[in-house]
């Protein structure tokens, strides 16, 4: 693979993070028009000094998201803090009729054939109807948009376009087991970059961890199939996709990006363009294509760090953000035990976290999620 230039990590420009071709706003659920503010202090409201946004200092930076937080309705603040807390968390799926599966598919056809996404949606259909319209298949997206048909219909075609270009035709219109992953594929799996905690949240939703230092990849597409066999793998449980999935990212510990001086060559610097521990701007606009391309509704979002040009790469990051996953998302600024500490106050397993005080990855509990999913795979290949 070849060398890139280096930058330094404040070199890093607000747009080049996102996907090219990609709406993020089609997680946008929370309507924009604000109204009067209220007073009314709730649980969203709560480890406030751990909210960051761009451009402030200070206090300021402490404030941010409280104050979009609280030009929400009191029933849109609520729901925030009940995704991120885990508390109350919504039991009642959307009732899927033969009407709304109707509205689904008129969606579908109003858009654009000519388009690539069109297109693959459209080959999928050919090859195998019973796949594309299988009710179950297709209530996937509708949870996932809370019975919105528009951006169900628009997740489901670009489902079939980021499968279509990360597995071929051939396996368009089949469920992704391991068997379909190949060598460099499975040793991007095996990092542990991605992993199923083995323990739910407090509301009993899968937790999606990820150790973006941890990561290993000859190229992005095998880090890409990789997180797309963990997304499905996920969604296969009808409670992540009626309640949601919670990520965690944690770059606590033994960060390269800690000793990071985007100068000269040796010890104190390392490559942006590599699967050694460097930050992978490309894979960073990139990995972005598969949440936003699988039925899922992520709901909460906690980034804990120890280092603080990590804050302000995750900071880029938000601002970038649609509304919807801004508001749901904290950044844990402190030591492994702190930010352990703050996660347990949201509802999080801590003991299934992988990493220990001194920074070591654990892979123990993920092989073992592998090689149970052998096991699952094996069935659906038989």
């Amino acid at each position: 693979m070849g060398k890139r230039p280096k930058r330094r990590v404040d070199e890093l420009q607000v747009q080049d993070v996102g996907v090219q071709g990609l709406r993020v706003s089609d997680f946008e659920s929370v309507a924009d028009d604000s109204s009067e503010a209220s007073s009314t202090i709730d649980t969203t409201s709560m480890n406030h000094s751990n909210y960051f946004c761009i451009g402030g200092g200070g206090s300021s930076t402490s404030t941010c998201l409280t104050r979009e937080l609280n030009q929400l309705p009191m029933p849109n603040r609520e729901q925030v803090g009940q995704d991120l807390y885990g508390i109350n968390s919504a039991e009642g799926d959307i009732p899927v009729t033969p009407e709304l599966l109707h509205r689904l598919e008129m969606e579908v056809r109003k858009l654009d054939e000519n388009s690539c996404d069109r297109k693959a949606y459209d080959r999928a259909c050919e090859l195998s109807p019973s796949y594309v319209y299988k009710e179950s298949f297709r209530t996937m997206f509708l949870r996932a948009t809370e019975g919105d048909c528009k951006k169900a219909a628009k997740r489901l075609i670009r489902h079939f376009s980021t499968k279509l270009r990360l597995f071929g035709e051939e396996k368009l219109v089949k469920d992704i087991t391991l068997s379909d992953l190949d060598e460099y594929d499975m040793e991007s799996l095996e990092s542990g970059g991605f992993q199923v905690l083995a323990e739910k949240d407090l509301a009993g939703r899968s937790v999606l961890y990820g150790r973006y230092t941890s990561m290993r990849y000859r190229t992005i597409d095998n880090m890409l199939r990789a997180l797309w066999y963990i997304w499905m793998s996920i969604l296969e449980d009808p409670v992540n996709q009626i309640k949601g999935v919670v990520a965690v990212g944690y770059e606590v510990g033994r960060v390269p990006l800690d000793r990071f001086d985007g100068l000269g060559e040796g010890e104190g610097s390392f490559e942006m363009y590599n699967a050694d521990g460097g930050f992978d701007r490309d894979l960073a606009r990139q990995i972005v294509s598969v949440p936003l391309s699988v039925p899922a509704r992520p709901v909460g979002y906690h980034l804990c760090t120890d280092s603080q040009q990590w804050v302000g790469i995750l900071n880029m990051i938000m601002v970038t953000l649609c509304k919807f996953i801004r508001l749901r998302m904290r950044i844990h600024h402190g030591s492994d035990q702190e930010c352990k500490y703050a996660l347990m106050t949201h509802g999080m397993p801590t003991g299934s976290i992988p990493v220990d005080a001194q920074g070591n990855t654990s892979l123990t509990r993920h092989m073992e999620w592998i090689e149970n999913r052998r096991h699952i795979d094996a069935m659906k290949d038989s």
